[in-house]
């Protein structure tokens, strides 16, 4: 035990000591909130007023409405102007020709036949801004709206009155009751939980494959082995780095608690009003799905390591440990869409089945413990099923490990590491 523990504080010192885990760890989460809000930050903000050209040929009172509606946006600076139908052609020719020269953003042509069929036309250099799609789609589907009432003899204010939007508030009924998690709350909550899962097993799986590798093509195995068993040093390498991945992974764990309590601050940065943060409504995080978290990362962890450290003992260079290593990152991400369907349907076959067989259960269980209640027969039989496997997985991965690391030369099939297992 003595030996262990050495390579154990050997493996978790030479990685927590470096400059590359202290960014890794101040960077994550930045990343994590940058990928989360920056997008839409950037989406809903433009770059500026457009200034657009609303071309009316022929539409009448229609064109008046879709200007009002657009100025009402501030998004842009609207410059309406009228022609005939006969002089629509050459007259957009010529706006298309200013757009060319930059000097206008865009052009919105409306025309009689708008009014019917619904149909219009908006040609500008940047027709990928979704914010001023949007305006411009909402503005023209509210004023051919009104519109086609007016014509019609209806009162376009008691339609709208009507049609007053309506707020659906979301109550998640679990064990304690029904909570007020919003749907977005929850879906992000499972899906960056998996996401988190995901990177840091595979992270971390890679490292204990590339430190085997390292050794090997070093030889620096074979004098370690001189002084304790194979099985011994793999047991102490895989635990030396999975600490380093759980100390990573609590560290990220604080810092999500201390975003979600400062939120309001943090998006206020981005220009989030108070009011919208507050409509958010965080889902709750308890003890009890902390532990399910912890115990599948660790045996998620311990049940892949082994995986990559039978690869690494396997082959002689890096090189070859990339394509040998294709196997058992396609298992890993196949758990992750099999998450994303497990937070679609908690309940369903997917995610059913997907938390029990062993190579998904690490990512899909956590997803569904954070979405919806889990019955206690689903999660011991899963426990047992993943406990088994991470058993088996480390002692298959042991006997390949005893041979594969003193093995030099071509890389072993299939066929010869299962004779490899058999007799060592």
């Amino acid at each position: 035990m003595r030996k262990i523990w050495a390579v154990i504080r050997r493996e978790f010192l030479e990685r927590v000591r470096t400059k590359w885990f202290v960014i890794a760890t101040v960077l994550g989460p930045v990343f994590m909130i940058g990928i989360g809000v920056l997008p839409s930050v950037l989406l809903t903000r433009g770059g500026g007023v457009t200034h657009m050209v609303l071309l009316d040929a022929g539409a009448g009172p229609l064109a008046a409405r879709v200007e009002s509606q657009v100025k009402r946006s501030g998004r842009f600076l609207v410059t309406p102007l009228a022609t005939t139908p006969e002089r629509q052609q050459a007259v957009l020719d010529s706006l298309t020709a200013a757009v060319q020269r930059k000097e206008l953003d865009g052009v919105l042509v409306l025309t009689p036949s708008t009014l019917e069929s619904g149909h219009t036309e908006y040609r500008a250099r940047n027709v990928s801004s979704l914010a001023d799609l949007s305006v411009l789609e909402r503005a023209t589907r509210q004023a051919v709206t009104v519109e086609r009432l007016s014509r019609r003899g209806i009162d376009p204010a008691v339609v709208q009155e009507a049609q007053a939007n309506i707020d659906l508030r979301t109550l998640r009924i679990s064990k304690r009751g029904a909570t007020g998690e919003s749907g977005e709350a929850t879906f992000l909550l499972g899906y960056g939980m998996a996401l988190i899962l995901y990177v840091v097993i595979l992270a971390y799986g890679i490292t204990v494959m590339r430190s085997v590798v390292q050794e090997k093509s070093d030889r620096v195995i074979e004098l370690l082995i001189s002084s304790l068993k194979p099985f011994e040093l793999m047991f102490g390498k895989v635990i030396g780095v999975g600490g380093v991945g759980l100390l990573q992974m609590l560290i990220w764990g604080v810092v999500a608690l201390g975003t979600a309590k400062y939120r309001t601050r943090l998006l206020g940065l981005f220009g989030v009003k108070p009011e919208a943060v507050q409509s958010f409504q965080m889902p709750h995080i308890g003890g009890d799905l902390l532990v399910i978290v912890l115990v599948y990362f660790v045996l998620g962890y311990l049940f892949y390591s082994a995986l990559f450290a039978m690869v690494g003992a396997a082959v002689n260079s890096e090189t070859e440990a990339g394509q040998a290593q294709q196997p058992v990152m396609m298992l890993l991400v196949v758990s992750m869409i099999l998450s994303i369907g497990a937070i679609g349907d908690p309940s369903g076959p997917i995610a059913h089945w997907g938390s029990l067989i062993p190579f998904s259960a690490p990512i899909v269980m956590p997803v569904r413990a954070a979405t919806s209640d889990i019955a206690a027969t689903d999660l011991t039989l899963s426990l047992g099923l993943m406990i088994t496997a991470t058993l088996l997985a480390m002692w298959f991965a042991g006997r390949i490990y005893r041979i594969g690391i003193l093995m030099y030369g071509k890389r072993p099939s299939m066929k010869e590491l299962w004779r490899w297992a058999r007799q060592s």
